[in-house]
């Protein structure tokens, strides 16, 4: 029995150091995805004062404002952008928008993610493990392009350059959803 008791002292602490190691931010680790999206794409009846949460599976770079290529359309990727901030966790793992105002009920809103987010080691990150699964789809070019025709107080014209950009050549994934 004390040798039971001591094996499972040992797999206790492995496990725990297993999860450790998972939390670790170091050079090495597996490339950082885009973990969730909240509300996820494709999303109906989402209250208008739900937390709007964009998270990623290591730190994001810090100081290098990585909040600047996330943004919360009204309608489609061309809408208008939504006046708010983004806020980072502690962890840097986890980005919360918070809107200047209370969404509207019954509106189409989209988050789009940029293409070309770095995490804290300068690493792009990855969407294609887990963002179509939450109803993200790329965005091209041409996806953009009417609302950089149609006026240019949207802020269309930012969202197309590096910092936007995925190295597969689209800017980033958005994930359409509507309000209650």
């Amino acid at each position: 029995m004390h040798r039971t008791m001591r094996w499972g002292v040992l797999v206790g602490l492995l496990a725990g150091t297993a999860c450790m190691m998972d939390l670790a931010d170091t050079p090495g680790d597996a490339a950082t995805e885009l973990a969730s999206v909240i509300p996820a794409g494709g999303s109906t009846g989402v209250h208008p004062d739900s937390p709007i949460v964009v998270e990623f599976t290591h730190a994001m770079g810090m100081g290098m404002g990585m909040e600047m290529y996330a943004a919360l359309h009204e309608g489609d990727v061309n809408g208008p952008v939504v006046a708010g901030t983004w806020s980072w966790s502690a962890d840097r793992r986890r980005a919360t928008f918070t809107p200047a105002s209370s969404l509207r009920s019954r509106t189409r809103y989209t988050i789009h993610v940029g293409g070309g987010m770095r995490d804290a080691g300068g690493n792009p990150i990855g969407f294609d493990q887990h963002g179509q699964h939450m109803g993200g789809r790329w965005v091209m070019g041409q996806m953009m392009s009417g609302g950089m025709m149609s006026g240019m107080n949207n802020m269309m014209s930012g969202m197309m350059g590096p910092g936007w950009q995925h190295a597969n050549g689209t800017y980033g994934m958005i994930f359409p959803f509507t309000t209650a």
